[in-house]
């Protein structure tokens, strides 16, 4: 298959998705404490905001958040989850259906692209987060697809994506980020 016919395949398979806006999909829990504190120690970050009510409550914020930076940790699944719980999750995710950026992941992979690398990730944070605020909401948007192209681990395409989050007590927008993906065929290195 010729590069051009194969760019075309893809990107026909892929157009209708190009702007569409994924499910809301919810972290598994609230944003509380214990997770915040967590992410301080790891990171070695001080900032009285994040540790302290009384601090919190006496800073330009009027409470205690979280570090913006902590975002993407505050979204993550759980690690383990009993068998129960494990097939209730699996469930509401497949109630929910897949996002248009999932739908292009697969469609690459259909065309041997199977192994993924996060090229770039930018976050701008919003509004503060932290206690109080319920879960975090997250929903993508696929915004744009490179042609085929040679890099030096193999031939890949670049899927740019949008991610808005949401706070679940207000319903404010939080934070937004986009990330550019490379998936490519690493068995024919560029």
């Amino acid at each position: 298959m010729s590069q051009a016919t194969l760019d075309e395949q893809i990107q026909a398979r892929i157009a209708p998705l190009l702007g569409q806006t994924g499910p809301t999909r919810w972290s598994a829990r609230p944003i509380e404490l214990a997770p915040i504190w967590n992410f301080c120690e790891a990171v070695e970050d001080a900032n009285p905001v994040y540790w302290d009510e009384e601090a919190g409550a006496n800073s330009r914020f009027g409470r205690l958040i979280a570090p913006p930076q902590a975002l993407m940790t505050l979204t993550m699944g759980p690690w383990w989850l009993p068998p129960f719980l494990r097939d209730r999750a699996a469930e509401q995710e497949a109630a929910l259906g897949p996002s248009p950026s999932s739908l292009a992941y697969g469609v690459a992979r259909e065309f041997g692209f199977t192994t993924a690398t996060n090229v770039t990730r930018d976050e701008e944070y919003l509004q503060p987060f932290g206690p109080g605020d319920g879960r975090i909401g997250q929903s993508d948007r696929l915004v744009h697809v490179s042609p085929v192209k040679k890099t030096r681990v193999g031939p890949g395409l670049f899927l740019t994506t949008e991610v808005d989050f949401v706070s679940e007590a207000k319903g404010e927008l939080i934070a937004r980020a986009k990330n550019v993906l490379l998936l490519y065929n690493g068995t024919q290195q560029g």
